[in-house]
């Protein structure tokens, strides 16, 4: 399903992961490095997916290189990356990079591993190349097309002739060509201490039951049900959750509405909006998005990022 060219997306919620846009820098600013030719030998064996490091020409004498550097090597593009990650040293790699992609490291070797696209910011992204430095250099692994996994990843050799410890890595990321499907959930109290979820959809995880995201009505909301756990009860709605530009500003808006109910307003509510992946197990609580104690009111509106 594809909506106003579902970029993809997220949500008001922003990561909380120091990431920096690729450098759009002119690509004459690379003209006076000597560029290498891949023909060469490269700088290290090819890992299991195939993909053999080198040590590209760049600015800094120290090694560290950049993803525009890497796009201007492999690409002659230096704004060939959608996204470019910042440099994270070894010893940080747990906090440092976005969820859904898993990066971990012995000092010696390092792996990373995604089960799907990886959302940063709006956007869902692939691996396009990871930067391994150690030493005065680094190791750069080319990803053509995009991967979401790789292993055994080393910096180049030190005079020992065995890989250099990590020092530091940078990943940079090419947007996924088919953006992933939507769910949408939601949950809230009510004027009357009661509250009210989604219930009956596509699925039920938990008491929460989402419904695939996509343009006009999407469900009912349900009042609580006397259940063990408690859950929204069919016989009883409250109202439709709709999405639609409401303002015509090419953003998606959600709104709850009372249709059912007119006498019960919302309060203290929580939505979800994502992949089913990030749905899985999530806790109402952990919505990205919430309105926090309100005046009650009905209808609710949600604006989206998207």
């Amino acid at each position: 399903m594809r909506m106003k060219k579902l970029n993809l997306l997220a949500l008001i919620l922003t990561m909380g992961i120091a990431f920096v846009s690729c450098d759009k820098t002119d690509a004459t600013e690379f003209d006076v490095m000597a560029k290498s030719s891949l023909s060469e030998d490269p700088s290290g064996p090819a890992t299991p997916a195939g993909v053999a490091p080198f040590i590209i020409p760049g600015a800094n004498n120290g090694g560290n290189r950049t993803c525009a550097e890497v796009g201007m090597f492999f690409k002659n593009d230096p704004a060939y990356f959608d996204y470019c990650g910042e440099k994270v040293d070894f010893g940080n790699f747990k906090s440092a990079f976005p969820e859904g992609l898993m990066v971990t490291s012995d000092g010696k070797t390092l792996s990373f591993n995604a089960t799907d696209c990886i959302k940063i910011g709006d956007k869902y992204y692939k691996v396009g190349a990871v930067i391994v430095k150690g030493g005065n250099s680094a190791n750069v692994y080319f990803y053509e097309g995009g991967t979401l996994g790789d292993v055994n990843l080393t910096a180049p050799a030190n005079a020992s002739g065995k890989p250099a410890g990590i020092s530091n890595v940078t990943f940079c990321y090419i947007e996924c060509d088919e953006q992933p499907e939507l769910v949408i959930a939601f949950k809230s109290y009510l004027n009357n201490s009661d509250w009210v979820c989604t219930t009956g959809g596509p699925g039920n995880i938990g008491f929460v039951a989402y419904y695939d995201f996509k343009p006009g009505v999407v469900g009912k909301v349900f009042l609580s049900a006397n259940t063990n756990p408690s859950t929204g009860d069919l016989t009883k709605p409250v109202g439709d959750i709709t999405v639609a530009d409401i303002d015509g500003d090419g953003l998606w808006e959600v709104t709850i509405d009372n249709v059912d109910r007119p006498e019960l307003l919302y309060k203290n509510a929580y939505l979800f909006v994502g992949t089913l992946a990030e749905y899985t197990g999530k806790y109402y609580l952990n919505f990205p998005f919430q309105t926090g104690e309100i005046t009650p009111v009905a209808p609710l509106t949600f604006q989206l990022s998207f």
